[in-house]
């Protein structure tokens, strides 16, 4: 009676110390999805294979990592989770996925994947497979071992391992081996290394080790043993149908049963058993997850930056948890973006954040999400740190980046716009400077010509009236007055004092009408034939085009030098009756004005008489010369069959009105 109490008080202790295995409520969401292998990735998340794709496990919840490829079998029989690489390996395809890209390969059953070395192998049912960065390539060992369907493989003590439909194998290299040996024939499923101890399972009934002189000795036996693994360093032989046996790996000494009848499992078919790296202990049955949570708290919480963003768009050409350089910036690339994941799969409620870029770090809290919004240029380190709530222990990650100087930033570029607006401001200068000359130089020029204008106009004033013409007009008049002849010697006064006064008069002007001009010589001329002992006739005409001729405007006395010359050194030479024409001509904007006489040539002239006439003529023509660069002088003889019969003076200038 005493034993049969004691027996129902085990049974009960027993029961009550598996009730500490909870459910997964997220996992109820995946229906119809059975777990075939449970596995981890260095950031603590927990991956499933299902017979329905992958799922991923953080703690709090549950996501399909789905990849659809083709027709390839959404059955996953086994998958390897490495840095930022998953491998999924199906009936008939193994797909790879990385940031960058997704890369498939048509094969035969995959039933393990082994990471050695940074090498990848893979055991299918076409013998090993290795992984070359973009290609698969079969690898060649035995003829048998080739063929045969690889179910598991493993690196022990300098050699590999081969679990395979036909033996157990061991390899001293996978690519060129030097030596093949079949420790012992069978079918092998599983491999398991605790420690320094390898164990086997052999037609999945019975459980062998592996001795140091490569014999195999039988240890435990059980019926439709479907894995064997090492949780919190117990044997855990899972069967297909009976539950758990938990083994003391040392002496293989039966401790327990995990079973629905001891613990709250749903089913004594277990799928599926790991323990993560925070010793909790996750249990797959055909439809349920279960969990069996560390009573403490190991250690820190993982911490990852699962995305950088720039500008908006994520920066997926890097790891960025494993990348020691600086990333480049552009200066327009200014607004970044971190997504911190920290994953605990026994304590995933309690993990805050905080970081620092800056100064001094941001305070704790839940938002894993950091932004920063138009960033100035420089260097910049983002330090993020994660923790449980009021741990000391804390995990950190950094990652350094640098946003470029604008161009119109950098030291260079300003010494240079510096330079630049040196020389600008100095080339301004200069230009300045050069205007402020020439507008000096012009203004010395004009001065320079209206001073040599006015020394023309005084010396053309000096040589307007001949002394001896007033000298022989006065003594006319005296004549006239001593002959009685009254009549004429009025009209001699009148008209030199006509004539003196316009003179006087206009010789203060810049400019007068062509019909003063012409009146001063017409006056000028009658006095002439009145005085000159030589006799002679003139004319004035006009053909200004329906212009009147107080309109038009012309420097004063210009004709006078001319019509002077023409009398007293042309016509005074001749024997016969002389002549004075005079015409004034209006034609393309220009005034021409023509003296002629019948003299006996300027240039004959001029040889007789060297200085009044001479000086006259340059006087004039420089005058005329001066009002415009446009104004035109000519001095040329007149000749009729050779013989010289006159002279001709013809200039113009640009034709000037008062309106």
């Amino acid at each position: 009676m005493l034993l049969l109490f004691f027996s129902f008080f085990l049974i009960n202790a027993l029961h009550a110390q598996e009730n500490s295995f909870e459910e997964i409520a997220v996992f109820n969401e995946f229906k119809n999805y059975k777990i075939k292998e449970i596995s981890q990735d260095a950031s603590n998340n927990i991956w499933l294979a299902t017979n329905k794709g992958v799922l991923k496990f953080d703690g709090l919840s549950i996501k399909q990592y789905d990849i659809q490829i083709g027709k390839s079998s959404e059955k996953v029989n086994t998958i390897l989770v490495k840095n930022d690489s998953l491998f999924i390996g199906k009936n008939n395809s193994l797909h790879l996925k990385t940031r960058q890209q997704l890369l498939t390969f048509d094969t035969k059953a995959i039933h393990k994947i082994f990471s050695y070395n940074n090498k990848y192998f893979i055991a299918s049912n076409q013998g090993i497979l290795y992984f070359n960065k973009t290609l698969l390539e079969p690898l060649k060992t035995t003829y048998k071992l080739d063929f045969s369907s690889i179910n598991d493989l493993i690196f022990y003590k300098g050699t590999y391992v081969i679990a395979s439909n036909t033996g157990l194998w061991i390899l001293s290299d996978l690519f060129q081996p030097k030596k093949i040996d079949l420790i012992q024939k069978g079918n092998y499923t599983s491999l398991l290394q605790i420690e320094n101890k390898l164990f086997v399972v052999k037609n999945n009934s019975e459980i062998q080790e592996l001795n140091d002189k490569n014999v195999l000795l039988e240890k435990y036996s059980k019926n439709e043993i479907s894995s064997i693994s090492n949780i919190n360093n117990k044997l855990y032989v899972v069967s297909k149908n009976d539950g758990i046996d938990v083994l003391n790996y040392t002496t293989f000494i039966f401790e327990k049963r995990i079973n629905k009848y001891n613990s709250n499992l749903n089913s004594n078919t277990i799928t599926a058993v790991f323990e993560d790296a925070e010793k909790n202990i996750l249990i797959a049955t055909e439809k349920k997850l279960y969990i069996k949570k560390k009573s403490e708290i190991i250690g820190k919480p993982t911490l990852n930056i699962s995305d950088v963003t720039v500008n908006y768009i994520s920066v997926d050409t890097i790891n960025v948890n494993s990348y020691n350089n600086v990333l480049q910036l552009k200066p327009s690339q200014n607004n970044i973006s971190f997504s911190l994941q920290s994953t605990s799969i026994n304590n995933a409620k309690n993990i805050e954040f905080r970081y620092q870029l800056k100064n001094q770090f941001s305070p704790w809290g839940t938002n894993n999400q950091v932004n920063f919004a138009s960033l100035e240029p420089g260097k910049y380190h983002f330090i993020a740190e994660s923790r449980f709530k009021n741990s000391k222990k804390i995990n950190s990650k950094t990652f350094s980046f640098l946003i470029a100087t604008p161009i119109y930033k950098k030291i260079w570029f300003l010494v240079l716009c510096g330079v630049l607006f040196c020389l600008l401001l100095a080339g301004i200068i200069e230009v300045y400077i050069q205007k402020i000359h020439k507008k000096n130089q012009q203004k010395i020029a004009a001065l320079k010509l209206e001073n040599h204008l006015r020394s023309l106009e005084q010396k053309a004033l000096q040589l307007q009236m001949n002394p001896h013409f007033i000298f022989n007009v006065l003594n006319g008049i005296k004549a006239l007055g001593n002959s009685g002849n009254k009549e004429d010697l009025n009209t001699t006064i009148s008209q030199f004092s006509i004539l003196l006064r316009s003179i006087l008069n206009n010789s203060r002007l810049e400019e007068i009408s062509l019909k003063e001009e012409i009146e001063t010589i017409e006056n000028y001329l009658s006095l002439e034939q009145k005085m000159s002992s030589k006799k002679f006739d003139f004319s004035i005409e006009t053909n200004l085009h329906n212009m009147d001729a107080e309109e038009i405007l012309i420097p004063p006395m210009l004709l006078q030098p001319f019509v002077e010359n023409a009398i007293k050194h042309g016509i005074s030479k001749i024997g016969s009756e002389g002549k004075v024409q005079i015409l004034f001509t209006v034609k393309h904007r220009f005034l021409e004005c023509t003296v002629t006489d019948n003299g006996i040539g300027v240039f004959q002239s001029q040889k007789e008489t060297k200085n009044h006439s001479s000086v006259a003529l340059k006087i004039t023509k420089e005058r005329i010369e001066n009002l415009s660069k446009f104004s035109t002088f000519s001095v040329e003889e007149i000749k009729k069959e050779k013989a010289i019969s006159g002279t001709k003076v013809w200039f113009k200038i640009p034709l000037k009105t008062d309106y």
